[in-house]
This record gives C-alpha cells, structure tokens and sequence, in this order.
C-alpha cells in the first residue's frame, strides 16, 4: 500500500467518524459485587474485592482453628485462610461444583477467602436504595450486615466484611 492509498483510507475513516456519536453516561453510587449464598443475594464493595477464583481441589486444614474457617491456600506465594461463609452465617453446608468461588477480600491488612455458592454481577447501587440492618430481619447475625438494598427487582443483602471475623480470630489467623 502507498501513501495515497492509506491517505485515501484515513480521510474515509474520518468521514464515518463524522456520523458517529459517543454517549458517556456517569453513574452515582457504590459498584457492587453480588453473589448467591443458598437462596439469597449478598452484595459486597467492588473495592473490598481483590480477586475471584475458583474453588481449589487442595485446601490445607488450620488445626485450632473456628469450623467456619475450612483451610488456607496458597495463592502465588501469598497464604490466604479461607471462610466458608455457610457455615459463618449458620446455614448448612452446601456442595462444592463448578460454580463454587472463592472471594478473595482484603480485610484490615489480611487477605482472606469466602467461599461462595457462584457470583452473580457486579452492578451499581445508589445510596438511596439502601435499607439499614437494623430495619431488616434476617437468618444470619446482623452484625455482617450493612443494610439490604432493592436492585434490579432483587433484595440484595449488603455484607461488612470488616466485621466478618472478630478481633480475637484476626489475631489468632495472624499468630
């Protein structure tokens, strides 16, 4: 191709660039991932999140430690003590498949896991939308709970996962 020719192109590139028209929408609120957890919705911050992977076939059992925290992997060198938030949360125990995740979420300065039935979205929840937890009852202990919110015609339950594990078991993952 020569240099008229790829001019040629350019001019008419710039031509149907003419008629196309770019729409930029803002979006106000907090990004959100949700996930299912037996038959309800959780939400958590976008931010909170560091990364989703899928349910390994070798977990490492923590001797001493509470029945909800099920093991630790390894991930690229860093150990990382994984919760199943089943069993956190009081329901029974689910099956482990395909669509199993862990959630991996930075809590205070630790990385820790949550094992999840499978994700569902990551969407955009405005303020306004949201109930507080002391409005709401539900099966599991409140104090993981931020407040529900309605999207997308789905109660949404918002989790704080700063408040997932108590001081004492921060320390004792840490020790």
């Amino acid at each position: 191709m020569d240099a008229s020719q790829a001019n040629s192109m350019l001019n008419s590139f710039d031509e149907e660039m003419e008629d196309f028209e770019l729409e930029v929408s803002h979006r106000e609120g907090t990004q959100l991932i949700t996930f299912i957890l037996g038959s309800e919705k959780y939400g958590l911050k976008i931010l909170k999140v560091r990364e989703l992977i899928s349910y390994p076939e070798v977990m490492t059992r923590i001797p001493g430690m509470p029945d909800f925290i099920v093991g630790m992997i390894n991930l690229r060198g860093l150990v990382i003590p994984v919760i199943d938030l089943r069993l956190r949360f009081g329901m029974d125990i689910g099956e482990y498949d395909k669509y199993t995740v862990i959630i991996i979420v930075q809590v205070e300065n630790k990385m820790i896991g949550m094992i999840v039935d499978s994700v569902a979205d990551v969407v955009y929840l405005e303020d306004e939308k949201t109930q507080a937890s002391t409005d709401i009852s539900t099966n599991i202990d409140t104090q993981f709970i931020q407040g529900v919110a309605n999207i997308r015609d789905d109660m949404v339950i918002l989790l704080d996962v700063d408040h997932l594990l108590s001081e004492q078991e921060l320390v004792q993952l840490n020790n």
